[in-house]
């Protein structure tokens, strides 16, 4: 009988509509955020396709954009389409046949865990790999908002790269193939001053942590406070960040690469945003499959026998999309340290689950004659 439940006919009838509706929502939602996202970006990718074919050019920067959509829409795609799905089921009256032939829910639920192992294995590569890959080469192609704010080439503004006794100070070229330029390296920093300034035109990285300073002229500063400089020529010095650091200079962790992630998290392992970015892809499996059990129990309650209880099912939706807003809320609290990272990353799942399954029990309660508190 369990096998039955979890293989049989009830349980496919459940997967495609599921399914289906799973896709249909996924599709509107894609849909309205591309012809949102057309509307601020449409100058851009015009730009992007200058000398080259605009059909193109919009074909590249729709699918990369898709990519980073589903990826943020999936969890509420599962939620949503489970709760449509279960209530279009109930109005062509399979669930009530169903019902009526003492079947439980457990053919549902065993098709929402089928399907959520495929959308959950879809939303752990896309939050691991896909994402990340597709907003670089929105960068890439020059079109977008993300090829704004992740532009390569020369940045307008210093910027500084600080560790206990040291700073250092520089424009720097974003690319393949990034270097510092008008650098200010400042060593032996203290509460009085620093104890060497190196300046150079241009700071070149040569691998195992070696940098090349090009033109560079070393200041030593002495006792009295005054600087003695030294003529310009080319060193090689170690630096404590990586090469990666000014190649991915702006963008938020969740869309760093995999191995760049973990590079820097290896490198400050007590940095909550990268820990909580960890967390995220690790974890990003269980979100479509809880979600769309959510989803479907909720709509689930807001029937009983021939009652629809529309009241009932508008609250239900509700609850369900602040469950769903509650991702980004423990996940910023994450991200700021407010909470320790797996707490605030387990907590949105982890209430997905208890909230179907205290509301599983309480209608097959009630299914069995007692009188239950659910509207």
């Amino acid at each position: 009988m369990a096998m039955r439940s979890l293989t049989g006919r009830a349980m496919r009838m459940a997967l495609r509509e599921h399914v289906a509706a799973f896709v249909i929502v996924q599709m509107v939602l894609i849909f309205i955020a591309l012809m949102l996202d057309f509307a601020d970006s449409f100058e851009s990718i015009r730009a992007a396709a200058e000398g080259r074919n605009l059909v193109a050019v919009i074909g590249q920067y729709t699918l990369y954009r898709t990519a980073d959509i589903v990826a943020r829409l999936m969890p509420v795609a599962a939620l949503l389409g489970a709760f449509l799905a279960e209530i279009r089921r109930r109005a062509l009256l399979e669930t009530v046949i169903l019902s009526a032939a003492g079947v439980s829910a457990l053919p549902t639920i065993a098709a929402l865990c089928w399907m959520g192992a495929v959308t959950g294995w879809l939303q752990w590569k896309l939050e691991r790999d896909w994402r990340p890959a597709a907003v670089f080469a929105q960068v890439e192609l020059g079109a977008g908002d993300y090829a704004e704010r992740y532009a390569e080439g020369l940045t307008d503004d210093q910027h500084w790269f600080v560790r206990e006794d040291s700073a250092l100070a520089g424009r720097v070229l974003v690319g393949p193939q990034p270097e510092l330029r008008e650098v200010s390296y400042f060593i032996g920093l203290n509460g009085a001053g620093f104890d060497r300034l190196i300046r150079a035109d241009t700071v070149r990285p040569l691998g195992g942590g070696q940098w090349e300073f090009e033109d560079a002229e070393i200041w030593t500063s002495t006792p009295d406070g005054r600087l003695i400089g030294l003529p310009a020529q080319t060193m090689e010095l170690p630096l404590w960040f990586q090469t990666n650091r000014l190649r991915y200079l702006n963008p938020s962790a969740y869309y760093l690469p995999q191995e760049v992630l973990l590079t820097r998290a290896e490198a400050d392992p007590e940095d909550p945003y990268m820990r909580t970015t960890i967390w995220r892809r690790g974890t990003a499996w269980l979100l479509p499959g809880l979600f769309s059990i959510l989803g479907a129990t909720l709509a689930m309650t807001g029937f009983r026998g021939r009652v629809t209880r529309v009241p009932i099912l508008v609250g239900m939706a509700f609850g369900g999309y602040l469950v769903t807003l509650s991702l980004k809320i423990f996940w910023a609290l994450g991200e700021q340290g407010a909470l320790s990272v797996p707490v605030a990353v387990l907590i949105p799942p982890a209430l997905a689950l208890m909230i179907s399954a205290v509301l599983q029990w309480l209608m097959h309660r009630e299914s069995r004659g007692r009188r239950l508190p659910l509207g």
